[in-house]
């Protein structure tokens, strides 16, 4: 959900009428600098959503942190990667 509520942050900003605001370009740069951290703050989430006493709980927090992890290490970067490219043309 965190990932996807990523995606079209901008909208809501510029609504309200904060033009010049980059709410995602902060993000992104953030997660890109700081894996670690990100990655640690996602699994924190992730697990106090789930939960570690059922094991279906634990079965939903292993699949969040796949999910996590392929983000953090290899969407994000190419996310950042192709809006320096964006902003360059």
């Amino acid at each position: 959900m965190v990932w996807a509520g990523l995606r079209k942050p901008n909208e809501p900003v510029r609504f309200v009428g904060f033009k010049r605001a980059r709410p995602r370009e902060s993000a992104l740069r953030y997660i890109d600098c700081h894996n670690v951290i990100a990655l640690t703050e996602t699994e924190v989430v992730n697990h106090s959503v789930h939960g570690i006493s059922s094991l279906l709980g634990l079965t939903f927090a292993l699949g969040g942190t796949i999910v996590n992890t392929l983000m953090v290490t290899f969407v994000v970067p190419i996310w950042c990667r192709l809006t320096r490219l964006e902003s360059r043309l």
